[in-house]
């Protein structure tokens, strides 16, 4: 009996209800990813945005991660892959693709065409689209990780996104919230794992990108569907 009570302690300890994407020790993203950019087509749609961290580092355990990012607008955007050479030099991976996106959510899968990553690698991918008379150009960094999983299997997709997000999964968690839904949208459960990325996009490391930050976020707060929050920052004169 009480070897039972045990397991059921762990069991609830391991894989909490409402498990939050707190990542610790976030490495910052380096210059190719932390902020920079254009504000965006238009400031009536939401602007071109990646769901992933962009200010700091991101983790994946899958060799062949799945990238997401949010369109207003469907049209043809570019896809590209870096992989870091030393930290202040990153070469690119495979051709460019180009990508059909449409209005919502867009799911990419690193194409067969592309070599499988490597753990122990700090990669950075890329989704350009033209506007206007300009490029929009949003990037990520993530790492190949290792580990130690356990080899469970879960019943439900929360059970599996609280899984990854206690392991700091994030591109492991955000493919499984969207299992749940289709057309572009977001699943309760991946609104509640962007509302934690906006969380911790927070700009307090990078003034000089602090701007271009805070309107990343107010992005990600309308994809999510949580009213804006006026930022307590000021912005440089």
């Amino acid at each position: 009996f009480i070897s039972l009570v045990v397991g059921m302690l762990f069991l609830f300890t391991a894989f909490p209800a409402d498990a939050k994407f707190q990542p610790k020790n976030r490495k910052p993203a380096s210059g190719y990813s932390r902020g920079g950019g254009s504000r965006g087509c238009s400031s009536k749609n939401i602007p071109l945005t990646l769901l992933a961290p962009q200010t700091f580092v991101g983790k994946t355990a899958s060799k062949r991660p799945m990238l997401a990012w949010y369109m207003s607008n469907s049209q043809s955007v570019r896809f590209r892959l870096f992989e870091f050479e030393s930290a202040k030099k990153a070469k690119q991976i495979g051709e460019s693709k180009e990508v059909q996106a449409t209005v919502g959510v867009n799911k990419l899968k690193l194409p067969q065409e592309y070599p499988e990553l490597t753990v122990g690698k700090k990669y950075l991918w890329q989704i350009a689209s033209d506007c206007r008379n300009e490029t929009i150009v949003r990037r990520a960094e993530f790492t190949v990780v290792n580990p130690p999983l356990a080899k469970q299997e879960f019943k439900t997709i929360p059970e599996r996104v609280n899984y990854y997000a206690v392991n700091e999964l994030w591109y492991e968690a955000l493919e499984e919230s969207l299992k749940a839904v289709s057309d572009g949208k977001l699943s309760r459960i991946g609104a509640n794992l962007v509302q934690d990325l906006v969380s911790l996009e927070t700009p307090v490391e990078a003034e000089e990108n602090m701007e271009v930050n805070e309107k990343r976020i107010e992005s990600l707060q309308k994809i999510s569907g949580v009213p804006q929050v006026k930022s307590c920052f000021k912005l440089k004169s």
